[in-house]
């Protein structure tokens, strides 16, 4: 058997594994959706994203709902996905996906989560986000989802709805991120970086009127 050469797939070889850990505009595929309850009962979706060179974000959790009904800005993030699905709903049901042990290394696993938001194509804006960990202490570097846009067409929810076709606030918001969002609680620094670039706010609330 001769063997081809292949330039892109051989460009995975470079990217196999590779995490995501830069602030950026990502497309890719949702690899996990899954339902959360804290142990305060927060409720929360744990995404995770495979960006289509191949890098991966794991644990990308956004909460929604305090235990009292108390709404919280990551509902505006779960309503983006939607929107920009194109879905007016997600049922809850079971879902596969792969998930790190410390003991088997990388395993599948099974949980309650939306079935309709698995495998489906997504544009993230992803923050890193350097923080504190309040029970323990120590510091921890990730990356957060601060924005949703649809993928190929990098429209946001509200362009969507609005039926515009030029995709305009995907590109203006990625412009107002800091390449690290500092909260470490050291000092001033974190202060400064999120007074001058907080995490963007908009409302993503659906009405009765949605025009998909």
């Amino acid at each position: 058997m001769s063997l081809s050469f292949n330039a892109a797939e051989a460009r995975k070889a470079d990217t196999f594994s590779s995490i995501i850990k830069e602030t950026g505009k990502y497309e890719g595929v949702i690899t996990r959706a899954e339902k959360l309850v804290s142990k305060g009962g927060t409720k929360g979706v744990g995404f995770s994203f495979k960006a289509d060179d191949g890098a991966t974000a794991n644990y990308l959790d956004v909460y929604t709902e305090k235990a009292n009904g108390e709404q919280l800005w990551g509902a505006n993030i779960v309503q983006a996905v939607l929107g920009c699905l194109r879905l007016k709903d997600a049922a809850e049901g079971e879902i596969h996906f792969d998930k790190w042990t410390r003991d088997q290394g990388i395993v599948n696993a099974k949980a309650t989560g939306y079935p309709a938001l698995m495998g489906k194509r997504i544009g993230f804006l992803l923050q890193r986000v350097l923080e504190t960990n309040d029970q323990t202490g120590k510091d921890s570097d990730r990356v957060n989802i601060v924005a949703v846009f649809q993928a190929g067409t990098g429209l946001t929810s509200s362009e969507i709805q609005d039926g515009k076709t030029k995709a305009e606030q995907t590109d203006k918001r990625l412009k107002a991120l800091t390449p690290v969002w500092d909260k470490r609680k050291k000092g001033v620094a974190q202060r400064q970086v999120s007074e001058i670039n907080p995490p963007p706010a908009d409302n993503y609330g659906f009405d009765d009127d949605i025009k998909f």
